[in-house]
């Protein structure tokens, strides 16, 4: 039963906000082992994204203006940074990178609100060179930390776009990305198993119902409620990378075990 509220509720985010499937279903960890709970988290974040995307077909950039001005140039440099991540990862202090990025990721929350709050309307003008770039941090953030999603929204903030014209960029990037680290899973092997396999296949019909809803009160959403949510989500998933780097999850988890071995 926590594992279909936790997963619930990552489909509803994700549904609602268009991202933020892994950094709400990470929680699946205290439950599941990561060799099958990231797998799990992947297959499932991919569904809700189709899902979503499916939904909102008609606010879609269409494929053939995907290039230059729509997701593909970004998608591009996503792809080339992901294996530049995953690179950096086994070099580089995993504590500290995550408070890095928790700490940018956070700083540009709370510019993205005092910009708001100030009424400052300045958006940047696209262009391929910036989209290129967006994606390429994206993907090097995604393979360090398994979290590409916030640069994209913030790349699409910067640019002005509405929310439908937000969720056709930054959505299409996040499932290609992730489509990308699945086939490194199966490159390597050993990751999908028939338990896997039950988990998900159990698991499909909650984030179908769920990620449905959210999309529903995302249609609801004005462009102000709906940024806002954005930048609160952005400050969690900054708040929870900072944390992580930090150690604090892992002494609330032994706090957590105790309290339930106590019982």
């Amino acid at each position: 039963m926590l594992l279909v509220l936790i997963l619930g509720c990552a489909g509803f985010v994700s549904g609602m906000i268009g991202f933020g499937f892994g950094m709400v279903g990470a929680s699946v960890l205290w439950i599941l082992p990561p060799r099958e709970g990231i797998p799990l988290l992947m297959l499932l974040s991919a569904c809700s994204q189709i899902i979503s995307l499916l939904q909102l077909r008609s606010s879609m950039t269409p494929l053939r203006a995907w290039w230059p001005e729509g997701p593909a140039p970004c998608i591009l440099g996503g792809f080339l940074g992901v294996p530049i991540g995953i690179w950096l990862l086994s070099r580089l202090n995993a504590s500290l990178t995550d408070s890095i990025i928790g700490l940018v990721i956070v700083g540009c929350a709370v510019w993205m609100t005092l910009r708001s709050l100030l009424t400052i309307s300045h958006p940047l003008k696209r262009t391929l060179q910036g989209a290129l770039f967006s994606g390429l941090l994206g993907g090097t953030i995604g393979g360090l930390c398994a979290n590409p999603g916030p640069v994209m929204v913030i790349w699409s903030n910067l640019l002005g776009l509405n929310k439908e014209n937000q969720r056709a960029l930054v959505q299409p990037f996040i499932l290609a990305v992730q489509f990308l680290g699945l086939l490194i899973y199966v490159i390597r092997g050993g990751v999908f198993s028939g338990c896997l396999g039950i988990l998900w296949v159990s698991s499909f019909a909650v984030i179908l119902l769920t990620t449905r809803l959210g999309v529903m009160v995302f249609k609801r959403l004005s462009n102000g409620a709906y940024n806002r949510l954005v930048t609160i989500l952005l400050t969690i998933s900054g708040a929870s990378l900072i944390a992580r780097g930090w150690g604090i999850w892992n002494g609330l988890f032994i706090r957590i075990d105790h309290f339930l071995l106590s019982l």
